[in-house]
């Protein structure tokens, strides 16, 4: 028992040393960006996805391969690379801004950001119940959170912490730089609770719902395709009479941000619990899918959001998604002799 606690006390003490470590290069990076200018600061952005899909093979490959899923034959090969590029163009414009925004110039970003569709979430809040804001990983979605609340809105964002101890405590600071009220979802229990009390007080809480769901997702069209999703929104909106709300950011060719609020997504109550939930769950996923259609630069399609499938489909995805992978593991064992 001892020596489990004291492995335990020796891996939590090397976590926070590695975050500490890495926090001086954070500050670093928000010194510099604050140094040379918010658009300078994209240009870097931009410059360093450009790097990203030029020397990261795998990530390419993951980017055209979830596009022939979604588009097919539609798109030319041409045009999935001229895509792709745009794609990876905005990941890194999109990481940059966050580093702007973590410095103490971050007010000149936020004031500029547009709000499209306020009136929807303040009907939607006449309601006393709260609002259930479903969100994607559509342009610099984090700054959402950080602008409401600055507007005035009780908006909190659920969040996924990363897997490492080190990690989370980064990511934290990281979401405490740019001022982004968040909760996150483990441990489980307070999760609820904390979800409860902020739908009950008429707060927003924010979930992102286009990823793909390996335990316990609902199977809803996506693109066409079957795609395994969160059902949190739908039964937390069931549970608590909360509306729910389609929530995007997008960036404008100005490179100016915009937040687009959606109508309320009508909840279609019927006898039976599981046919609401997933009625609830495909609105919502057709709302990101029509945002996805019309911004598919904005998204980053690195994800397998396929990946997990029905029963007697899985094998054949799965061997789908690992074949540039195991390409370039054959291609890499090839030239090693």
């Amino acid at each position: 028992m001892l020596k489990k606690n004291n492995t335990s006390n020796s891996s939590t003490l090397f976590d926070r040393t590695l975050a500490l470590a890495c926090l001086p290069v954070i500050y670093l990076i928000i010194f510099i960006t604050c140094l040379i200018g918010f658009k300078n600061t994209l240009s870097l952005g931009k410059f360093t996805g450009n790097l990203l899909y030029s020397f990261s093979r795998y990530r390419r490959n993951s980017i055209m391969y979830n596009l022939g899923l979604a588009y097919g034959n539609k798109l030319s090969k041409k045009e999935k690379i001229i895509l792709s590029k745009k794609i990876a163009h905005n990941l890194g414009k999109n990481c940059a801004e966050l580093a702007f925004c973590g410095g103490p110039l971050k007010k000149r970003v936020l004031k500029n950001i547009s709000v499209e569709g306020i009136g929807n979430l303040d009907a939607a809040l006449k309601s006393g119940k709260g609002v259930i804001a479903v969100s994607a990983h559509i342009g610099n979605y984090a700054l959402i959170g950080t602008k409401l609340s600055m507007m005035g809105y009780t908006f909190v964002t659920v969040i996924r912490d990363l897997k490492t101890k080190a990690g989370s405590i980064i990511y934290s600071k990281s979401r405490e730089l740019i001022q982004l009220p968040a909760i996150p979802t483990l441990p489980e229990k307070h999760f609820y609770k904390n979800a409860l009390k902020i739908l009950r007080g008429n707060g927003i809480l924010c979930l992102i719902a286009d990823e793909d769901k390996r335990h316990g997702g609902i199977f809803v069209n996506f693109f066409g395709r079957k795609a395994s999703t969160a059902p949190g929104p739908a039964g937390l909106a069931l549970r608590t009479g909360a509306r729910i709300i389609p929530v995007f950011m997008v960036r404008n060719s100005d490179d100016s941000q915009k937040i687009i609020i959606g109508e309320e997504i009508k909840l279609e109550n019927t006898d039976n619990p599981e046919k609401n939930i997933k009625n609830i769950t495909a609105g919502f996923t057709a709302a990101i899918e029509n945002y996805v259609r019309t911004y598919p630069d904005q998204w980053p399609w690195m994800n397998f959001r396929w990946r997990t499938q029905p029963k007697g489909q899985a094998r054949a995805i799965m061997r789908i998604s690992n074949k540039g992978l195991f390409k370039m593991i054959k291609r890499g064992i090839r030239k090693s002799f």
